[in-house]
């Protein structure tokens, strides 16, 4: 699930954004038809599409993010015959993880509508400058650069079949009937292609993961950050699961942890089945914010019915995005999973976490 503050947030700082907007919210019982639902939903106000995987080499690892957002203005505000007047924003983050050299390389973009950003209603076709993500057969090719510094080209091949999250088909972040969303993963994806970096191309093999979520509502009152992850066991299971912080310093009801089994059935488990303790502690030179990069999560495994506990531990702890055309700061990492009872590792996972940087309950009011 990615970044629902990051982008309330972008899309509170931005003033062509109108608060009577008419827009559509997640119903249950919503029935969606691939490949279109795949594609953009303009009549909700905020999507996003969002990979991230674990590369290889012969003899090194990367980890690497890429977010495309969309953000929609109040229908009929803007001109849309002019080139430069969309009725849509598009945001996208890259991000990756050296840890052989101890670099994190990442680069946000913001452009409006027109020739320079766009999403098809039709399928999987995203584009932000050179960055693109479109569906190509069975497969999704991604295209993206960070600067001058590195750039891949990969071709993701779902192995595992589309999970839709929500105990009722629609993912809740809180009471309100608004606020929840569309959230669709594909949880295990094989990933091959070249990363050019400091001028040289390799060729890359891999998994991947990726979310896209469909929304228009904010977060309630209270809530204060995020944190989430995405575990990819190599047992072939999965868990997404975050937590949604509060005022109060306890997780919100509406957190959420599920398990996805071998051929995609989930498992939702509510904050009474399954704890995450925040451990860990990495001070960003930048920003200042010190985020629990080693958070442990304890849970039941559906399969065995065993209590597991698992620790997530960075492969590099400079993992965080720092605010540029959003504003928003947050840490976005590739991590390994230890089972601390086997004292083995057990899967890769991507971790990120929100609101440690940046007053989000001040801007959410």
């Amino acid at each position: 699930m990615k970044t629902v503050w990051i982008t309330l947030l972008i899309a509170m700082s931005l003033p062509s954004f109108a608060e009577e907007a008419e827009w559509s919210y997640p119903k249950q019982g919503t029935e969606f038809t691939f490949p279109r639902d795949h594609g953009s939903h303009p009549d909700f106000k905020i999507e996003w599409w969002y990979i991230t995987g674990h590369m290889m080499t012969h003899h090194r690892r990367y980890g690497f993010q890429a977010t495309f957002f969309r953000l929609g203005q109040k229908p009929g505000e803007v001109d849309e015959s002019d080139e430069f007047g969309g009725s849509q924003i598009y945001m996208a983050h890259m991000g990756l993880s050296d840890p052989q050299t101890g670099r994190f390389l990442h680069e946000e973009r913001l452009n409006r509508e027109g020739w320079n950003a766009g999403a098809s209603v039709e399928d999987l076709d995203l584009f932000n400058g050179n960055w693109s993500l479109k569906r190509k057969g069975s497969g999704i090719a991604l295209n993206g650069t960070i600067r001058s510094d590195a750039g891949f080209s990969l071709n993701l091949l779902p192995t595992k079949p589309l999970v839709r999250f929500g105990e009722t088909g629609i993912s809740k972040k809180g009471k309100g009937e608004k606020a929840a969303s569309y959230y669709l993963t594909y949880p295990r994806m094989e990933l091959d292609g070249e990363l050019t970096l400091n001028g040289e191309t390799l060729r890359v093999a891999g998994q991947a993961w990726m979310d896209h979520e469909i929304s228009s509502s904010q977060l309630e009152r209270g809530q204060i950050g995020w944190d989430w992850t995405c575990i990819q066991f190599e047992d072939g299971r999965e868990i997404m699961g975050y937590i949604l912080r509060t005022e109060s310093g306890e997780p919100s009801p509406f957190s959420r942890l599920v398990w996805i089994d071998e051929k995609g059935k989930l498992t939702h488990q509510t904050p009474e089945e399954y704890s995450w303790k925040q451990e860990g502690g990495w001070t960003s030179p930048n920003t200042g914010a010190t985020y629990p990069v080693k958070p442990v999560i304890e849970t039941t495994d559906p399969k065995s019915g065993k209590k597991r506990t698992f620790q997530l531990i960075p492969i590099m702890e400079a993992q965080e995005m720092t605010g540029g055309a959003g504003g928003v700061s947050y840490w976005e990492g590739a991590c390994d999973v230890l089972d601390l009872s086997l004292g083995e590792v057990v899967g890769k996972a991507y971790l990120e976490m929100t609101g440690y940087a940046d007053n989000i309950a001040d801007k959410l009011r």
